[in-house]
């Protein structure tokens, strides 16, 4: 299959041709292979990532031979596709922004998700500062799960700088900014108690 790539996506094989370049599959980018999956497959850019042979193809300026990709190579795609009701519900009307949405809504999702752990957290720390069940044992797990909680937090927060969303798309850049907001207040939080837990143990030593 001359200057073809053959992608996946949800069980579904695309052929993907390049026969429009003049030099074919050799002159084309990554940039160019993900614009043609999203109008073959409705996959928003902002969600979308390739595979080949098992390696993550991540510079959109690389040509396809120099990351691996020939022709009759398959590529594995992963991403989300858009609807017309979440489309309606950005500012923009972009399908693109929806794809950014998304992204902050995973993130928010493993956010949302620690809150109850960090219930657990205060409560553990109220029990040691009550003298409560405070063996050693007890002790690791409730220093392991503050580590736990401010690791997950701390990587949310990256993940969140890492959506880049254009000026544009204002409904994406709003949940962005509400996440940051949201995870920077829970970060404190967590500090706050550690600091709290590692005193009390200071204070007994």
């Amino acid at each position: 299959m001359r200057d073809v790539v053959v992608v996946l996506y949800q069980d579904r094989y695309y052929d993907i041709h390049f026969r429009d370049f003049r030099e074919g599959i050799n002159e084309a980018t990554v940039a160019h292979l993900k614009e043609r999956c999203k109008s073959v497959t409705g996959v928003t850019l902002a969600t979308m990532k390739l595979k080949v042979s098992g390696a993550n193809v991540k510079d959109e300026t690389a040509t396809l031979p120099s990351t691996g990709i020939h022709s009759g190579s398959l590529v594995l795609l992963t991403g989300e596709r858009f609807n017309n009701d979440q489309v309606k519900q950005t500012a923009s009307g972009n399908p693109e922004e929806v794809g950014y949405m998304m992204r902050i809504s995973q993130v928010m999702d493993r956010i949302n998700g620690a809150k109850e752990n960090i219930e657990r957290y205060d409560l553990m720390v109220v029990r040691a500062l009550d003298n409560i069940d405070q063996d050693e044992h007890k002790k690791k797990e409730t220093e392991d799960l503050g580590i736990q909680l401010s690791e997950l937090l701390m990587q949310s927060l990256i993940t969140l700088d890492g959506v880049d969303c254009p000026s544009e798309f204002i409904t994406a850049r709003s949940n962005r900014k509400t996440g940051v907001k949201l995870c920077q207040e829970l970060m404190d939080h967590v500090d706050q108690s550690r600091a709290t837990f590692k005193q009390l143990y200071i204070n007994k030593s």
